[in-house]
């Protein structure tokens, strides 16, 4: 049984993991919560089957996944008793198969949580219907739990200490001796946002995942993502959605960010990380695709203080020059940042969201067209390509499309 990325061998090199997919989003700009929301995530998700692989069972995917908001009302429903929204996080965890490893595992995560002020409130086993994914998916299928953590702490310093503990138990387990440590994983770990994703084909993620097709269970958003690596290994780790951004692209300068980010560890100094930074090393997750060191990094910038949107615009800057005229202080802010972050250059394609921002933007090539659609309803839709959701013409507001290194932005919270 082999869950993870074979070694080097003959012309195959594990460093040159790509990805090359289908993304898309679903959100009510007024940040109005419904099952209809979760409903249409998934649609836009099987409606990009085209554009993720299936193994030769036919019933196995490459990955894919959704991204919403944690459903507060619908564990309380469930007779979870939970601290107020933002008072505690949540996330999926990937466990080993072998029972024993497993309860080494919530053991190692409990003793983290504890050491750094934080209290496991409860582990719930996630209802899942492993009859619908197929046998390849099967034999590395992890055991999949969900974990509430709480802590004395306001919303944001919170969702960092998740974060660091997050990176520790990652750290401790990788460099353990367990036989199925890389059955390991946690999709997210927040207060804000949840990820559900596997080695599953688009239209097996709400069958799979039975939370995801009770009414009861809501969200202002989904963001979703089909899988279709370009020359990489199914794995459940890899499925999208990450932490903050599904991609659909190459990037082809990864392993220069990899190294650029790996070496400036030694000098960064962080005021909201403070004496927690060390803890968070290393920034760039061995082992890992292109697409999730992106996330890695975006997260990193996001945790230590910046924005979603400036954190992005760090990391994939428009291009300016004589066709593309931009203001001198933007021009200034994207040269500062020259100096201590190197642009992840497509083509890529990126859809992203924190639980209250949701969007999309292309990096200065614009190879990987993404077209948008608003409705007189305040629905917002964006996706790889037309027709992920149908409306009828009359109810459409505005359609759109990305441009290169521009950015659409949708505030949840201020609609």
């Amino acid at each position: 049984m082999q869950n993870g990325l074979p070694k080097a061998q003959g012309l195959y090199r594990p460093e040159n993991e790509h990805d090359n997919c289908g993304i898309g989003f679903v959100a009510h700009i007024k940040g109005q919560k419904s099952h209809d929301i979760i409903k249409r995530g998934l649609e836009v998700l099987v409606n990009m089957t085209h554009r993720g692989a299936e193994s030769a069972d036919n019933k196995t995917g490459d990955g894919a996944g959704i991204l919403v908001q944690v459903p507060h009302e619908y564990y309380v429903s469930k007779g979870l008793k939970l601290p107020l929204p933002g008072r505690y996080g949540t996330g999926l965890v990937f466990l080993p198969k072998l029972s024993d490893e497993a309860e080494v595992c919530k053991t190692q995560f409990q003793n983290v949580a504890e050491a750094e002020g934080l209290k496991v409130l409860h582990w719930r086993e996630v209802p899942v219907d492993s009859s619908v994914v197929g046998e390849i998916a099967l034999r590395s299928e992890p055991t999949v739990m969900q974990v509430f953590v709480s802590g004395n702490y306001e919303e944001d310093a919170l969702e960092r200490k998740l974060f660091v503990v997050r990176k520790i138990i990652e750290r401790e387990i990788r460099e353990s001796n367990l036989k199925q440590k890389d059955f390991f994983y946690i999709p997210s770990l927040s207060t804000k946002i949840m990820v559900f994703k596997g080695m599953l084909m688009p239209d097996q993620v709400g069958p799979y995942y039975l939370d995801l097709l009770d009414t009861k269970f809501t969200s202002a958003i989904a963001l979703s993502h089909s899988r279709f690596s370009t020359n990489t290994f199914p794995r459940w780790d890899l499925a999208q959605p990450f932490r903050f951004i599904a991609h659909n692209g190459e990037i082809n300068t990864v392993r220069g960010n990899r190294l650029w980010m790996q070496a400036r560890e030694a000098i960064m100094k962080s005021d909201l990380l403070g004496d927690d930074l060390q803890k968070v090393f290393p920034i760039i997750e061995p082992n890992k695709s292109d697409s999730a060191s992106l996330d890695n990094a975006m997260e990193f910038l996001f945790m230590a203080g910046r924005t979603l949107p400036h954190a992005l615009c760090m990391l994939i800057p428009e291009s300016f020059n004589e066709k593309n005229p931009i203001p001198d202080s933007l021009k200034a802010f994207y040269e500062y940042h020259t100096t201590f972050m190197e642009p992840w250059d497509g083509p890529a394609s990126i859809v992203y969201s924190d639980g209250r921002y949701i969007g999309g933007t292309l990096d200065r090539n614009g190879l990987r067209p993404s077209r948008y659609v608003i409705t007189h309803d305040d629905l917002i839709v964006m996706g790889s390509e037309v027709g992920v959701q149908n409306f009828a013409p009359e109810n459409v507001k505005y359609k759109g499309r990305l441009r290169p290194g521009k950015i659409l932005l949708v505030d949840t919270l201020f609609g």
